[in-house]
C-alpha cells in the first residue's frame, strides 16, 4: 500500500496524486489518499482554506482511513523488528527538497508520502497515462465556456495566466511565492507574438479587473476570461491547456495547463524566479523545452 498526503490547491493535488499513481503502478500495489489537510485548513487561519478538488476528473479514489495512517505513526512490534533487521517495514517519506528525488521509485511499499513532488521527471514513461488521468470533462461545459473552447480550437491563441489573489493578499503566501512582474508578461508576450501579431491573447486571472487595466492597451486581439470562479475555477485550467501557446505564472495551476497542452507546436514561457527566495532550486520543475524569462 502507498498513501499520499494531499495538500494545497488543485495544481498541487495533481502533482501529488500523479506521483502516487506512478509509484502504485511501478510497485503494483494499491494507492490511498490522505485528505486530512483539507479539514485542518478550515480550522487554521494561517493557511489558505482548501478542498479536495481531484473529483473533477473521472477517476476512482481510495481514501485512507485513520487506521491506515496511524499505523505509519505507531509502528507495530513486528515492523519495529523488521526495521532493526533491515527487512521491509512501514515507511514514512517526507520530501527533503524541491529537487527530483531519483531514488524514490526504488523505495518499496508500504509507504506514506508527504511533500509537493513538483517535478515532471517523476512521470518518465507514464506521460500518456498522466494525461489520461487528468482528462477534463468538457462535455458538460456551459455555452460561454464552449464558445471559448471553439475559439481556442480554431484560432492561434496565447494563453496567459496571471496569479494574484492570495499571492497578494496573504502575507505568508506572498513571502513564499511573490508575484510575476508586469515586465515579465510584457517581455513574454513580445517574444511569442513577434512573428505573429494576429495571435489572440487569452488572459486568465483571479484578479481580472487589475489584468484588464494593465493589459487593455495592447493592440492585439484580446479575450479576458473571468467568469470561472469558485468550484468552476478548474475550467480555466482546462481552457488554458487548449491554447496554442502558454505564458504561465509561478503557479502549479498554470504549470499543469501548459504541461497538459498537447498542441504539437506549443511554446511555453515560465518565470525564472518561481519562489520569492531566489536560492530555492526549481531546475527540476520546468521542462527543458520551456523558455524561462
Amino acid at each position: 500500500m502507498i498513501i499520499i498526503r494531499l495538500k494545497g490547491g488543485l495544481g498541487n493535488q495533481m502533482f501529488q496524486f500523479a506521483l502516487g499513481y506512478v509509484l502504485s503502478e511501478t510497485h503494483k500495489c494499491p494507492l490511498k489518499i490522505d485528505t486530512r489537510f483539507f479539514d485542518l485548513s478550515r480550522h487554521n487561519h494561517r493557511v489558505t482554506t482548501r478542498d479536495f478538488e481531484l473529483d473533477i476528473f473521472n477517476n476512482s479514489y481510495n481514501f485512507a482511513s485513520k487506521k491506515d495512517i496511524l499505523q505509519f505513526d505507531q509502528l507495530s512490534v513486528i515492523h519495529r523488528i523488521n526495521k532493526k533487521l533491515g527487512f521491509n517495514y512501514l515507511k514514512k517519506y517526507n520530501e527533503p527538497s524541491p529537487v527530483f528525488q531519483q531514488d524514490l521509485s526504488n523505495i518499496k511499499p508500504p509507504l506514506f508520502l508527504n511533500g509537493y513532488f513538483q517535478s515532471h521527471h517523476y512521470y518518465r514513461g507514464y506521460e500518456e497515462a498522466i494525461r489520461a488521468l487528468f482528462s477534463f470533462p468538457t462535455e458538460d461545459f456551459q455555452p460561454k465556456n464552449r464558445d471559448i473552447l471553439n475559439t481556442l480550437n480554431s484560432e492561434t491563441t496565447l494563453g496567459i495566466h496571471i496569479r494574484r489573489g492570495d499571492y497578494i493578499s496573504d502575507p505568508k503566501t506572498n513571502q513564499t511565492h511573490g508575484v510575476c512582474s508586469v515586465d515579465y508578461y510584457m517581455k513574454a508576450i513580445e517574444q511569442l507574438t513577434k512573428n505573429n501579431d494576429k495571435m489572440k491573447l487569452v488572459f486568465f486571472s483571479d484578479d481580472s479587473k487589475w489584468v484588464k487595466n494593465t493589459f487593455e492597451q495592447l493592440s492585439m486581439d484580446k479575450l479576458f476570461v473571468d467568469h470561472n470562479t469558485g468550484k468552476d475555477s478548474w475550467k480555466d485550467l482546462c481552457l488554458m491547456s487548449k491554447c496554442t501557446h502558454n505564458i504561465i505564472a509561478n503557479s502549479s495551476f498554470s504549470w499543469w495547463a501548459a504541461w497538459l497542452n498537447a498542441h504539437p507546436q506549443k511554446k511555453v514561457i515560465a518565470p525564472k524566479q518561481w519562489f520569492a527566495d531566489r536560492t530555492r532550486n526549481t531546475n527540476d520543475l520546468i521542462p527543458e523545452t520551456w523558455i524561462r524569462l
